[in-house]
C-alpha cells in the first residue's frame, strides 16, 4: 500500500512539474534588432541575459532571417515562436490569416529607416526616379513598402523587376550593398548599418528618412501564445528584452560594444569600424513606453494603421482591417 502512495505522490509531482519550453526566436543582423543582437553576444561570452529571468526550464533557440517576410513564414510553419520584425511583414501576415495569425508583443525601435541614392545622379524628387533602378531589403518588407509608398507619390508607376516608370529591386542587404558599390543600382532603401555602409564606404548619400517610424517590433504567432507555457514563457521573455532595452539605453558604449562584436560573429566578418556602427547607431532610437498605457496603446494603433493603408496603397495588401486585436498581447513594460 505504502509503494501505490508513493507511485501516486511520484505521479502527481510529474504532472505538477512545469514541462521544458524552448522558445524559437527571429531576428535579422540589423542594428535596429539591437536587443536581439545584444543578447545573442552576451551568450558567448559567458552572461546570458536571458537566463535568470524566464521562468524554469524555458530555453531560447535563435534563428536569423535577412527580412520581415521570411520571419513572417517561419511563425506560419511553426519554426518560431516570436520575432523581432519590421511593421510591414507583420501586418502582411495579420490579413493574409484575417486577423487570427500574429499578435505584437512590443515595440523595440524606431528610426534607422533610410533611401540612400548615388551621388551625382541628381535625384531630389520622387519624380526624379522615372526609369531608375531601386534596391530594397524583400519584397513586402517594411523599407520595400516605404520605396513603393514613396515613389507612388511622384506620380511614377512602380514595377517589381523591369517595366514601369521606376524598378523596385528586392535582394539580401549584402547584394544589396554589393549593386549599391558597382553602380548596378541608383539607390537603396534600407537599414543600419547598410544605410551608414552605403553613405561612408560607397558614396551614397541619404535623401529620405524616417527617424520617428517604427522600423522593429516584438511579435509572436497566435498559436504559440494559445499555450499556456509557451505563452508565459513569451511573455517572461518580452519582460526581459525590454529590461535589456532599458539597459542598453542607459550604457550606449555597452550598446555599441556589444552591438558591433555581435554583427561581426553574425555574419562571420570582421568587426565594422567603430565609428561607423556609432554614426548608425546615432539614427536609431530603442523605444520608450509612453507614461500612460493607453497613450501608448493608441500611438501604436494610429502607426500601425498607417503602415497598414501604405502596404494597401503599394499593391502589397488587398485591403486594411482594425489593427486593435493585434495588439491584444502586447506586453506592459515591466517598470510599470
Amino acid at each position: 500500500m505504502a509503494r501505490w502512495h508513493a507511485l501516486i505522490l511520484f505521479l502527481a509531482a510529474a504532472v505538477g512539474a512545469a514541462e521544458p519550453v524552448t522558445l524559437r526566436i527571429g531576428f535579422f543582423p540589423n542594428l535596429t534588432h539591437a536587443p536581439a543582437l545584444a543578447a545573442r553576444q552576451l551568450e558567448r561570452e559567458g552572461q546570458a541575459w536571458y537566463a535568470s529571468r524566464l521562468p524554469a526550464g524555458v530555453q531560447v533557440e535563435w534563428r536569423a532571417y535577412n527580412a520581415g517576410p521570411s520571419a513572417v513564414e517561419a511563425l506560419f510553419a511553426g519554426s518560431i515562436d516570436a520575432t523581432f520584425i519590421g511593421p510591414s511583414p507583420l501586418l502582411t501576415g495579420y490579413v493574409r490569416t484575417r486577423g487570427e495569425g500574429l499578435r505584437l508583443l512590443a515595440p523595440i525601435a524606431q528610426g534607422g529607416n533610410a533611401l540612400v541614392v548615388r551621388k551625382g545622379l541628381g535625384l531630389k524628387t520622387a519624380a526624379d526616379f522615372r526609369g531608375r533602378r531601386i534596391a530594397t531589403p524583400q519584397l513586402g518588407n517594411t523599407q520595400d513598402v516605404d520605396a513603393r509608398v514613396w515613389l507612388r507619390s511622384g506620380g511614377l508607376r512602380v514595377k517589381t523587376g523591369p517595366g514601369g516608370d521606376v524598378s523596385v529591386l528586392p535582394m539580401a542587404n549584402p547584394e544589396l550593398v554589393m549593386l549599391f558599390s558597382k553602380g548596378d543600382v541608383d539607390a537603396a532603401w534600407t537599414v543600419e548599418p547598410w544605410v551608414s555602409r552605403l553613405t561612408s564606404e560607397f558614396g551614397g548619400e541619404v535623401l529620405v528618412e524616417r527617424p520617428d517610424a517604427f522600423v522593429t517590433v516584438l511579435a509572436a504567432s497566435s498559436k504559440s501564445l494559445a499555450q499556456s507555457a509557451r505563452r508565459d514563457a513569451l511573455v517572461a521573455f518580452t519582460r526581459a528584452t525590454l529590461a535589456l532595452r532599458d539597459r542598453l539605453v542607459a550604457e550606449p558604449e555597452l550598446q555599441l560594444r556589444l552591438v558591433r562584436a555581435g554583427l561581426a560573429a553574425e555574419t562571420k566578418s570582421a568587426p565594422p569600424a567603430e565609428a561607423l556602427i556609432r554614426s548608425a547607431l546615432g539614427r536609431i532610437r530603442l523605444v520608450a513606453p509612453a507614461a500612460d498605457a493607453a497613450v501608448r496603446r493608441r500611438g501604436l494603433a494610429e502607426a500601425l494603421g498607417q503602415s497598414l493603408r501604405d502596404s494597401v496603397e503599394s499593391g502589397i495588401l488587398p485591403a486594411t482591417l482594425p489593427v486593435d486585436p493585434l495588439l491584444e498581447n502586447l506586453v506592459d513594460d515591466p517598470a510599470r
